[in-house]
């Protein structure tokens, strides 16, 4: 009983926290889009750093990849950041300096507003958003699923998961209604502190519960050795390892919740010097996850499917006392509340901006930002509703989600680098590669057509094939939009000044 009253304490002063920073947020956020949406683009290197950080830290990072760890062992951990450590930094160089160059000049902040205008086609802006909102829910709904798991677990059953999951997603509806960007903006700084200082002691009360480093390689040698060996895993099979490190790597930059941070960035200095620190950070955090998953396989063995993906709080309830133990859950609720807050705030902003705001211009700026928290709220109750039937493992969630991203990536490097690619290339390649994406996942096409690699990375290299191919069969006339940004690329890579302005081109 005492262990469940300590957690009932840390969890109402964590909630506390984040509601007190909401409140201050709607204090000081203005009534217009630009500064509720996007702060008014005023993050500086530490804001940015810690909002797309903690942002890209969700259930996946301390819930399914823990789950990963308890079967596959330690070779899970290359399994994730193998390319990500390098690869998700480049592309938010790639992707995000020209991105947020036009961003400052034209007044973007989303995918489709930005690349839309890129082609000059409203089919294209539609296509985006469409796709970006069909993966964001099934990301949603993998957060709302480990805040669930964890603090279900973390109590005894005493809150009961569907309760656990509301309480937690009306505290991140509160303070992301009220205070927009800056808001989940803060409770991302305090939510990322916490789960990076935190996670440390609680591994390390953790290995001193067990016995210590030696005791715990000692226990895996002789109980399951091949938590040592990656070659026995099948999880970590070289086809897979490959697919899964891959598309991990490339996803990250667009998803909207991280794009539209990007496009909130005080200058191009602070989002090129994020690149250098998420590197050590990414290190450490899925260190953490990998230990406690292989650790949690010889302390709590025989949990199969679904249910090792409780063992990170099955740890902490075992072997930490009450007080570690509670610290230990905030860190798992910070990892997902994090990511939860920014992916609603990211929805509304593009149903809104994108599609009612595109449709409906006479909006004023207060109407517009009441019709974004409607929205918001219409979204987590989406996510909350499907988070209840629990379809899937949080990993294959994950997977599928981080597929569908992917396969956009090439469309938005091609509009942003490649002159000739035309709007009717940009649109098949958007299509086509997610059809087949949906027939390979719902078993329509046989395995054998993914030569044995994870659906996507077919797909993505479909979608590569079909922008060339379909650009040089049928060209299209470089319009004056998609000149004037090559222009603004090729005057900023010159020194020239003038590039914070912003002009009315739009879609």
């Amino acid at each position: 009983m005492m262990r469940e009253t300590v957690v009932f304490i840390f969890i109402g002063i964590y909630l506390c926290i984040l509601l007190l920073l909401g409140w201050l947020g709607t204090r000081v956020t203005l009534a217009t889009r630009e500064d509720y949406f996007l702060a008014s683009r005023s993050l500086n290197t530490f804001h940015l750093f810690m909002a797309l950080f903690a942002s890209n830290i969700t259930s996946f990072t301390i819930i399914g990849h823990a789950g990963l760890s308890y079967h596959a062992g330690y070779g899970a951990y290359g399994y994730v950041i193998g390319w990500s450590l390098f690869a998700t930094p480049f592309t938010y160089y790639l992707v995000g300096y020209r991105s947020w160059l036009l961003g400052k000049r034209f007044g973007y902040s989303t995918q489709p507003q930005l690349f839309g205008s890129r082609w000059n086609s409203s089919t294209i802006g539609i296509l985006f958003l469409v796709l970006l909102l069909y993966y964001t829910i099934p990301y949603l709904v993998l957060g709302i699923i480990g805040g669930g798991i964890a603090m279900s677990t973390m109590t005894g059953g005493v809150i009961p998961y569907w309760l656990a999951a509301l309480v937690l997603l009306c505290v991140s509806v509160f303070y992301t209604m009220g205070a927009g960007l800056r808001g989940t903006t803060w409770t991302d700084i305090f939510q990322g502190l916490l789960f990076m200082i935190v996670a440390v002691f609680v591994l390390l009360g953790v290995a001193n519960s067990l016995g210590g480093f030696e005791a715990i390689t000692a226990k895996i040698l002789a109980d399951k050795p091949h938590l040592l060996e990656r070659a026995l895993a099948p999880q970590l099979s070289p086809k897979t390892w490959f697919s899964f490190s891959f598309v991990n790597s490339i996803a990250v930059v667009v998803f909207p919740q991280m794009f539209i941070r990007i496009m909130a960035a005080k200058n191009s200095v602070s989002m090129k010097k994020v690149t250098l620190f998420y590197p050590i950070c990414f290190m450490i955090i899925f260190g953490i996850s990998t230990l406690l998953g292989v650790w949690g396989a010889v302390s709590i063995p025989g949990l199969e499917g679904q249910a090792s993906d409780d063992i990170v709080p099955m740890l902490l309830e075992q072997f930490l006392s009450p007080v570690w133990g509670a610290l230990g859950l905030l860190v798992i609720l910070a990892v997902i509340k994090s990511s939860l807050d920014s992916q609603l705030l990211s929805v509304s902003h593009m149903v809104t901006e994108d599609f009612l705001l595109r449709y409906f211009k006479n909006i004023t700026e207060k109407k517009a930002i009441f019709i974004s928290k409607t929205v918001l709220l219409v979204f987590a109750i989406i996510a909350y509703v499907g988070a209840l039937f629990r379809p899937s493992a949080v990993l294959s969630i994950a997977a599928f989600a981080f597929s569908g991203f992917s396969l956009l990536l090439p469309v938005m490097i091609a509009g942003l680098y490649w002159k000739k690619c035309s709007k009717y290339a940009a649109i098949t390649a958007i299509i086509v590669p997610s059809i087949f994406l949906h027939l390979w996942y719902l078993n329509i096409l046989p395995n054998w057509t993914t030569f044995g690699l994870m659906p996507v990375v077919p797909a993505f290299f479909m979608t590569v094939f079909l922008l060339v191919v379909v650009t040089y069969l049928f060209p299209s006339k470089l319009d004056k939009n998609a000149q004037h940004f090559f222009d603004i690329f090729a005057r900023a890579f010159e020194g020239k000044q003038g590039l914070d302005k912003k002009s009315t081109i739009r879609l």
